[in-house]
């Protein structure tokens, strides 16, 4: 499966949390905390969230899809 600008990012979280670490490193830093992380990704989609962070989309979905791409 391909994570796409429209899947929500505790959806993605869930299912690939290896993924966290591409949030946090993108400046998402309050995932770090569970609860955050939680509550904050409830109802955002990863487009609504790279807009919220500033961040150009399609490098932010290159790099989730990079790391749950089996090697």
């Amino acid at each position: 499966m391909q994570i796409t600008k429209d899947m929500n990012v505790r959806k993605v979280l869930t299912q690939y949390p290896q993924t966290l670490e591409v949030f946090i490193r993108r400046g998402f830093t309050p995932m770090k905390n569970p609860v955050l992380r939680f509550v904050l990704t409830r109802l955002v989609t990863i487009e609504q969230a790279a807009k919220k962070h500033n961040l150009p989309l399609e490098p932010l979905l290159e790099e989730l899809n990079k790391v749950v791409q089996p090697s």
